[in-house]
């Protein structure tokens, strides 16, 4: 079953990609149905969305890509200033007065450099 669930994340894409205060974040848009009112997409039932579609491991992979791209293109490019995290935004439930649908997690510097020595092949990790 997991082993199914996983199959086609490596074909996902990340939505965007934007800047703000010097720092870069990625944003998934989501279309998930949790439910017909706005309480449906509190915080507690969107981190059981996240975990039930794998969607945490899913910003870890696209974190690191994210990562790896400004380590390019950033002379000065230090994670725990550039990097900002993740916006998962459950297009169905937002709602500024209610702060409902958007999910947001900053990935730690030392996360960021631990997944790319593992995905570089260092098995010291």
């Amino acid at each position: 079953p997991v082993k199914r669930k996983l199959q086609g994340m490596m074909h996902g894409y990340i939505d965007l990609i934007f800047q703000w205060r010097g720092r870069y974040y990625l944003a998934d848009y989501k279309s998930n149905f949790l439910g017909n009112r706005l309480s449906d997409y509190n915080r507690q039932k969107i981190e059981h969305s996240m975990q039930q579609a794998f969607y945490d491991l899913q910003y870890l992979l696209y974190s690191l890509a994210l990562h790896r791209y400004l380590q390019t293109r950033l002379e000065d490019y230090r994670p725990e200033t550039h990097f900002g995290g993740v916006y998962y935004l459950y297009l169905r439930g937002m709602s500024t007065d209610a702060g409902t649908g958007v999910y947001h997690r900053p990935v730690e510097a030392h996360l960021l450099t631990q997944l790319d020595a593992l995905f570089g092949g260092n098995e010291d990790v």
